[in-house]
């Protein structure tokens, strides 16, 4: 999409792009964790940080049931909510997604029959597509993130240390268009979703953006952690799909991987067999286990070519652009501003080296910090929506949880001029 002044971002529009319409989303109330009635779905939610005066507001959700049921409830959510409505899109298309979620990724497939039901369809007849909802738009993440083997840390687990950096704006704030669909900020809701499914890992995960089937980091019951970081230095050559083809999108291999592995060498396998498409921007991810192994998948620019790079039993790090082009720090571009990919790496890298023996889960905190999005002052006269670190997790794959802290909104009177929600707690049974 081009950013142009007089191009309206309208519902028409945004189905053509996404597959969805969007309208505001609406507070949450906190539920009883109880059976559904009709159905063994088990289910609760909680408003855990933010509400009708803060930047986010972050609900956690917990379902255990088939996937079917799990499908159908987050559809449920989406629907009434944030006014998702299952989007009309090219038949073929649409079959040739539903024919690959059936024969590759059956979790997926049987949570895209249970959305269906939510909208009062049938997912192998109908014409629309519920294989994804997704809420409040999407567009490209930035981040920082490392990977600490168990030898290194003081708590003796392999941890996972992510920033989440994005935009603050809508999306027809961020692309600099006119809309008529009322919007909330992109980021602005965002569930942390503990699943227990009859076929398939047990997760914890975080996604602001595909309900059903999406995620952007989290951790499976067998310990397996995943995060995914936009690939900017591809971005300029990229040819975006723009919307739902067969295969998995940016934001559903993170989900595929908890779904389905339980180790980094079957997580190699595992995208090494799968198709793979980007809707918006290249991605790359970083994977790490409970052995300690870790390892980033990224691809070429045409996309034609895929590169695994192990972590060799030391800290993992990424940011934004492709480590298999710059292998090693020296090898780095100079300087630029201290927010560069470039720049980010380098000061992560420097901020581990300084601590000696194992490292703590506090210096593991404060090394992201370090990289973290500072609250500058707005330029007088800009109207372009400012960048934060939305949240700062730490996953750890030992104990299959995570500590997460969430932006709320600027403050000048508060520590480095933000609220935030301080580290929330997460586990799974």
């Amino acid at each position: 999409m081009n950013r142009s002044n007089g191009l309206r971002l309208d519902g028409n529009l945004v189905a053509g792009l996404l597959g969805v319409v969007v309208s505001a989303g609406l507070p949450g109330r906190a539920a009883a964790f109880e059976a559904e009635k009709g159905n063994t779905l088990q289910f609760s939610e909680k408003q855990v940080a933010g509400g009708p005066d803060d930047f986010m507001v972050v609900r956690h959700l917990r379902l255990k049931g088939t996937n079917r049921q799990i499908g159908r409830k987050l559809a449920e959510i989406a629907r009434e909510r944030h006014k998702v409505q299952a989007a009309s899109i090219d038949p073929i298309l649409l079959r040739a997604r539903r024919d690959f979620l059936k024969r590759n990724y059956a979790s997926q497939f049987a949570r895209s029959q249970g959305a269906a039901e939510a909208y009062g369809l049938t997912l192998e007849t109908s014409g629309l597509d519920v294989t994804s909802l997704y809420i409040n738009m999407n567009l490209q993440p930035q981040c920082s993130t490392v990977f600490y083997p168990a030898e290194f840390t003081e708590t003796g687990r392999d941890l996972m240390s992510r920033n989440y950096d994005f935009s603050t704006g809508t999306m027809a704030e961020i692309f600099g268009v006119s809309s008529s669909v009322p919007m909330r900020p992109m980021t602005s809701d965002v569930y942390i979703i503990e699943v227990y499914p009859d076929e398939g890992q047990p997760s914890l995960y975080v996604t602001p953006y595909d309900l059903l089937g999406g995620a952007m980091d989290g951790v499976n019951t067998a310990g397996l952690t995943v995060a995914l970081l936009a690939d900017d230095f591809s971005s300029d050559k990229s040819e975006p799909a723009r919307g739902g083809q067969a295969g998995l999108s940016e934001v559903e291999i993170p989900r595929f991987l908890l779904d389905s592995c339980s180790t980094v060498d079957e997580a190699k396998s595992a995208l090494m067999g799968i198709k793979h498409y980007y809707g918006f921007v290249p991605c790359h991810y970083i994977i790490g286990d409970r052995s300690g192994k870790s390892f980033i998948w990224e691809y070429s620019a045409a996309h034609n070519q895929e590169y695994f790079t192990d972590g060799d039993g030391k800290p993992q790090i990424i940011t934004n652009h492709p480590v298999y082009r710059f292998s090693k720090i020296e090898e780095l571009p100079g300087s630029g501003p201290p927010g560069t990919s470039f720049n980010r790496m380098r000061r992560l890298n420097e901020e581990i080296a300084k601590n000696q023996g194992k490292i703590s889960l506090e210096a593991i905190k404060s090394v992201n910090r370090c990289v973290a999005i500072p609250a500058d002052p707005i330029p007088t006269g800009s109207n372009r929506p400012v960048g934060r670190t939305l949240w700062h997790a730490v996953y750890d794959c030992d104990n299959k949880s995570a500590l997460i802290d969430f932006y709320l909104g600027d403050d000048a009177k508060a520590p480095h001029g933000q609220r935030r929600s301080g580290y929330l707690e997460f586990h799974l049974e």
